[in-house]
């Protein structure tokens, strides 16, 4: 079986959707402690002013690092903007020498944190799954196809969820995008035996999307159970971040598995 571990001390070309803030700005930063001084990051998110701020955090750690900002609205996916986009950032850089090109699908949302038979919004549904699932696909694709020639080692990493595996209540809108990205992902790792591909799921980790479920959810359990979690046992971005860098260097996993924070404490 070929090996998983990456060698962050190799260049690396590194690309984080949600790069803006919460676990993905957490991922280019600590992996900017890790990386050798020629790598690129390339960050994407909707705000220009939050992936501003993650750059400006990378370079105080390594000014030598090449980092890239891409805003984009991933609600609205498009192959042919993604294909230029990726054409553009490879005609930029200093090609020589990338041994590892790695993808972090971080991007999401929650979608309505609503009892299922009140998901009745077709327009909501639609909107989760372009951002969520739609999108991770053509950027994939592309990801894919553009970089193999570019570099040896191909990495895809999906953050996903203990949500996407088991039913919480009110969270079906989001567990249902998180199992098809998850099941997407597994089947990319058999249809591609040289790309390294990893699910993880973070744990409960203190975010936005975390806040969002505490403030926003339908049931007064819910919120009670996620406030609860907040202020005993919640995890931060650093705390859980480090842990996946660490199991990527390691490579003590099978390409398609998925590991959750807490299976390897």
């Amino acid at each position: 079986m070929a090996s998983t571990s990456v060698d962050f001390s190799k260049k690396c070309i590194v690309f984080v959707t949600g790069a803006s803030r919460g676990i993905g700005r957490t991922i280019a930063v600590e992996l900017s402690r890790r990386l050798q001084q020629n790598s690129i990051f390339v960050l994407i998110a909707r705000s220009e002013k939050g992936l501003e701020e993650t750059k400006n955090l990378i370079q105080e750690v390594d000014k030598a690092l090449n980092v890239q900002t891409i805003a984009l609205d991933l609600s609205k996916p498009n192959l042919v903007e993604y294909t230029n986009i990726f054409n553009k950032v490879l005609s930029s850089i200093d090609k020589d020498d990338i041994y590892s090109a790695l993808f972090f699908h971080n991007a999401g949302s929650i979608g309505e944190a609503k009892q299922t038979t009140d998901l009745i919004d077709l327009q909501k549904w639609s909107d989760y799954y372009h951002f969520n699932l739609f999108s991770v696909a053509l950027l994939n694709s592309t990801f894919i196809k553009l970089l193999r020639p570019v570099a040896p080692q191909l990495v895809v990493v999906n953050i996903t969820s203990l949500a996407g595996r088991q039913p919480f209540v009110n969270l079906s809108m989001y567990g249902s995008g998180k199992a098809a990205r998850e099941l997407f992902f597994k089947a990319l790792a058999i249809e591609e035996p040289n790309v390294i591909v990893f699910n993880y799921s973070p744990g409960p980790v203190d975010t936005d999307m975390f806040t969002t479920i505490i403030e926003e959810a339908q049931s007064e359990e819910v919120r009670n159970n996620f406030k609860k979690t907040k202020e005993t046992s919640i995890l931060t971005t650093s705390q859980t971040v480090n842990k996946m860098l660490e199991i990527l260097e390691k490579g003590d996993f099978k390409s398609g598995d998925t590991i959750d924070y807490y299976d390897r404490i």
